[in-house]
């Protein structure tokens, strides 16, 4: 596995981090123009709950990982970095299923009582499937984070961000005529996609 030094890792993480910027600004420019005002206001309604789920998935573990890869791989202890991240991915992937099915659960009563409008229920069931592969994602970039080797991070940003454009459109075109809910969700499934096109990379 290839290393960087920390001057080579920061320039990497900000090339792709300026680059999935001007991606994100464009997917929100098409987003903008299919779904207009209210389809956006739909759309964005979802995001307070699902970061709210992830962060409560995550425990700062990413940070965590990150640190004691590093001081394995610094004894060379291969199975200690092995050990890190099978105990890392089985609480993050534990939590994040049970989430995941708490959300399925509860999403009628937070798009009626909490987001006040009752078609935010589409969106949110659209992008419950991103938070267990949000939750691995971050554990493997914390590895990798850990072993010195920022390119897999930057290159599944950037991953994610072709993808989610790619599908935008065509998703939110699609369910437009189902009406606005529906085109909403269609815009959260390109960005579950995106993410798990993203997870798919960093797993090769």
């Amino acid at each position: 596995m290839s290393k960087q030094t920390f001057i080579q890792g920061t320039i990497i993480l900000i090339a792709a981090g300026l680059l999935t910027r001007i991606l994100g600004f464009v997917n929100r420019i098409i987003t903008a123009n299919i779904l207009g005002a209210e389809g956006v206001g739909l759309y964005m309604m979802a995001f307070p709950v699902l970061l709210l789920i992830i962060t409560l998935t995550q425990l700062g573990l990413p940070v965590a990982i990150s640190k004691l890869i590093a001081e394995a791989d610094i004894q060379q202890d291969k199975t200690k970095m092995k050990k890190v991240l099978v105990v890392s991915l089985s609480i993050t992937g534990t939590l994040s299923v049970a989430f995941t099915i708490l959300l399925l659960f509860l999403a009628p009563l937070f798009a009626k009582y909490f987001l006040t409008d009752s078609r935010a229920l589409y969106p949110l069931i659209a992008i419950t499937p991103i938070i267990p592969i949000v939750a691995v994602s971050a554990v493997l970039r914390g590895y990798f984070q850990g072993r010195q080797n920022m390119k897999p991070t930057a290159i599944s940003q950037v991953v994610e961000q072709v993808v989610r454009i790619s599908l935008v459109a065509a998703c939110t075109t699609l369910l437009l005529p189902y009406g606005l809910e529906y085109a909403a969700a269609g815009a959260m499934l390109a960005s579950v996609a995106g993410e798990f096109a993203s997870l798919l990379f960093m797993m090769k």
